[in-house]
């Protein structure tokens, strides 16, 4: 049922973590779980235990927790993360893969919620989905209109699946020339051909951080000047590595200390204005 999956999801989400998907989903579980509205200790869920708990990565894509059922003993655990990996984790499911497709379509993200069985710590069996919606920020569009105006290119790097990155680049009204990532890392590749695929992407899906820096390098080795945005801990390498690193608004202290540019304001209109100053002061020197 509904209640299930917001269980199961809270159990297996980071109790302090300060990240966007797991504030949904306690904040989702909290609004709608009676269990979870009326007990005494925030910090615990009634008749259950926590035992373990592995944080979500991004090159795994899930988080995992061991939960004992206090009353029977009884130990399971629930995993929680991108649809594709929880679906081969529990052997692969059809309606969820048609389900996770549907709602790409609409722009939603999908994350699956598996559980063991009962008496087997090893083996998942699927119990369900849950919906985001993630649009991207109300000036994003215009931004990327402006950058192109000034004859900046702009590429979409996003962890998401490559249809719901399709549908998020046609609405930002960008090509949908959208390549999976492990492109990038394609050893049947030369890289030259990967390069070429690399200069003429709007975008880049399913990314995990390392292939970050592989998409400046290989611009780079073009003699393309790359600047790059981001925020968290695993960015660093790519902002420090890029001509012009942009650490956007409410980054991490790793983020801030590589980049070159630090964004104050939430969302990245603020980069135009970086560009349009830069100009007018270099036109000056000249």
């Amino acid at each position: 049922t509904k209640n299930d999956i917001l269980l199961l999801s809270y159990l297996s989400a980071e109790p302090g973590a300060n990240d966007p998907i797991e504030s949904a989903v306690r904040f989702a579980a909290e609004t709608d779980l009676e269990i979870l509205k009326s007990r005494p200790n925030k910090h615990e869920v009634p008749g259950y235990k926590v035992t373990g708990f592995v944080p979500f990565n991004p090159n795994t894509k899930m988080s995992n927790a061991t939960v004992v059922i206090n009353e029977t003993n009884e130990v399971f655990r629930v995993a929680k993360g991108a649809p594709q990996v929880i679906i081969k984790l529990v052997g692969g499911n059809d309606d969820a893969v048609h389900a996770v497709n549907t709602l790409a379509g609409r722009g939603l993200r999908a994350l699956g919620v598996a559980r063991t069985i009962p008496g087997d710590l090893e083996t998942y069996e699927l119990v369900g989905m849950i919906t985001l919606l993630d649009p991207p920020r109300p000036d994003s569009a215009e931004t990327i209109r402006r950058c192109n105006a000034y004859g900046v290119e702009v590429k979409m790097i996003t962890g998401d699946q490559l249809i719901i990155a399709k549908e998020v680049a046609h609405r930002l009204g960008m090509s949908r020339v959208i390549l999976d990532a492990g492109h990038l890392v394609d050893p049947e590749k030369s890289e030259e051909e990967v390069t070429q695929h690399c200069e003429r992407a709007d975008g880049f899906a399913q990314v995990i951080p390392e292939h970050k820096y592989r998409v400046v390098e290989l611009l780079q080795k073009r003699g393309l000047l790359v600047g790059m945005t981001g925020d968290g801990v695993n960015d660093a390498p790519a902002l420090k590595k890029a001509n012009v690193g942009i650490a956007v608004h409410g980054c991490t202290d790793a983020a801030r200390s590589a980049a070159d540019i630090v964004l104050l304001a939430p969302g990245l209109s603020t980069i135009v204005d970086g560009i349009t100053t830069s100009r007018a002061i270099f036109q000056r020197m000249r």
